[in-house]
């Protein structure tokens, strides 16, 4: 490991200034390449607060930490972290931890960058580098019946929380797992399972959010800027970091997970689903259906007014004829 990695490391895991002859006891090296590593980090974003007779203090930075994520956390469940700069897509990967010696420990896969994230019947999702939040969370399945749409639902609800009580905005959500926000995209979920060959058991699932978080909406094509947005607004109001965000949004979830079973989430969910109240048009495969969004059971499918109920793994499609 470099020794700007090594004095990274231990700035990341000191909460309080540590001064440079500590750092040099700590590492074995000497005080001028502290001061050069130091200025190293700084010319690739990192803000140190430096004080004469004090020490060093690494400031929250714009790069993913392990170390500011698990100190913003406040459920104590025990989480794995596999942090990367750029990966195709972080539900793939978590895939592949799932083929490995298993502990029980959830496991959370983030990157920078996703260079071919995916969603619902592989759409492609943007990702791109530095300003957008892709994570993905590896579960055990511990459950005999599994309802993935409900988790879906969970998920949703415990991500327009995060929303809601870091950034003091109010996020919507478009039946079954679009977040929104002013009518507009900044979320996608998606849930997939990973089955026992030899069983046909639901072994692990996998659950992946991505966020356009700090994305310049202006980047967007003009096709996509009429669909989606980004909390990019709320977020540079706020000043909150992604590693903050991201630690509020996985104490939801996790605050939500063990019981998401037991429905006790779906009123909150009612409230933020954007859909309820509209004229839908939803397609299953070549036929279609039209009606007004009446309610959402117990178990998150949707109810039209003429009393149809529809599961999302039913719909290839919903939309909005009234927006």
């Amino acid at each position: 490991m470099k020794t700007t990695d090594n004095v990274l490391k231990l700035l990341e895991n000191n909460t309080l200034p540590i001064s440079g002859q500590q750092i040099a006891d700590n590492l074995h090296i000497s005080r001028t390449a502290i001061w050069k590593a130091i200025k190293s980090l700084q010319e690739n974003g990192y803000e140190i607060e430096s004080k004469p007779h004090v020490g060093y203090l690494l400031l929250d930075p714009p790069m993913l930490s392990e170390a500011f994520i698990r100190r913003n956390l406040t459920n104590k469940v025990p989480l794995k972290f596999e942090l990367h700069d750029s990966l195709g897509s972080t539900n793939l990967r978590a895939k592949e931890l799932g083929t490995l010696p298993q502990t029980n420990e959830p496991q959370i896969v983030i990157s920078n960058q996703q260079t071919k994230g995916y969603g619902r019947y592989g759409r492609s999702f943007a990702s791109p580098k530095q300003t957008g939040i892709y994570l993905s969370i590896l579960l055990q399945n511990q459950q005999k019946h599994f309802d993935a749409g409900l988790l879906t639902t969970a998920t949703a609800t415990a991500l327009c929380r995060a929303i809601e009580k870091k950034l003091d905005v109010k996020p919507g959500i478009k039946w079954v797992n679009d977040v929104l926000w002013k009518n507009k995209k900044v979320s996608g979920i998606l849930t997939e399972g990973i089955t026992d060959i030899e069983t046909g058991d639901l072994k692990q699932v996998v659950i992946g959010i991505g966020i356009n978080y700090l994305t310049d909406p202006d980047t967007f094509t003009p096709e996509l800027q009429q669909r989606a947005t980004s909390l990019r607004s709320a977020v540079l109001e706020k000043n909150v970091s992604r590693n903050v965000f991201i630690a509020a949004f996985l104490d939801e979830f996790f605050n939500l997970y063990p019981n998401f079973n037991s429905s006790s989430f779906i009123q909150d969910y009612r409230k933020y689903c954007t859909t309820l109240g509209k004229r839908v048009t939803i397609t299953q495969g070549s036929q279609t259906t039209t009606g007004t969004a009446q309610n959402i059971t117990d178990t998150g499918e949707l109810v039209l007014n003429d009393g149809r109920i529809f599961s999302s793994g039913e719909i290839t499609k919903i939309r909005s004829t009234q927006d």
